[in-house]
């Protein structure tokens, strides 16, 4: 039965990647804030950690503008209601929703934060690497990614700063990416979806 359960997750995971889902400010901003808040908790300030960080932001920051730069990024509008015009016709009010499409690049740079995570935890943590530590790793990010409140649960465990610091910069990196690259995400993003007319100013 638990190889079932897996199965599916594993099966929805890569699913997910291949559909465009919504693209909202708490989905997009509670794991940057929150991975963010725990690398500050946990983080030592020495001449090695800082080398480190330096270069663990360098790394997730070309990953991150990887994933964004092959997002599919596009405008739904979806008719939610109607009214009726004067002449009794249903006029449909469409919602606007911008959605993303992470698709197979954003799976190769999720990988290579795999790879470096297992790369920091064998030399820099000295943790001994095997199949089920690959493994296990692995499936932890994919729950992570399938279930954003797992993340949370992380909290409690022996966490470096470090892997807080790579998740972290990568979540964030790819938020801003995405804002920067298309101007509906950004305003999705930042709270910008608000619109009113302004008058012509005053001769």
């Amino acid at each position: 039965m638990t190889t079932i359960i897996i199965i599916l997750i594993l099966l929805h995971f890569f699913h997910e990647q291949f559909e465009f889902s919504s693209i909202t400010r708490l989905g997009y901003w509670i794991i940057p804030i929150f991975t963010c808040y725990e690398f500050i908790e946990t983080f030592k300030w020495s001449p090695l950690n800082g080398s480190l960080l330096i270069g663990i932001l360098v790394f997730a920051s070309f990953v991150s503008r990887y994933q964004a730069q092959h997002t599919r990024i596009r405008l739904e509008e979806t008719a939610t209601t109607y009214f009726r015009n004067d002449h009794n016709k249903e006029v449909p009010i469409y919602q606007k929703v911008v959605t993303a499409q992470g698709g197979r690049h954003y799976l190769y740079g999720w990988l290579m934060v795999i790879g470096m995570q297992l790369l920091i935890e064998a030399v820099y943590l000295h943790e001994n690497i095997t199949a089920h530590k690959v493994w296990e790793d692995f499936f932890e990010e994919v729950m992570a990614d399938v279930f954003s409140f797992y993340r949370f649960t992380m909290a409690s465990d022996h966490t470096s700063w470090i892997i807080w610091a790579l998740t972290a910069a990568t979540s964030l990196g790819y938020t801003l990416w995405l804002a920067q690259r298309s101007p509906a995400a950004r305003r999705t993003l930042f709270g910008q979806t608000k619109f009113k007319r302004v008058a012509d100013e005053e001769q």
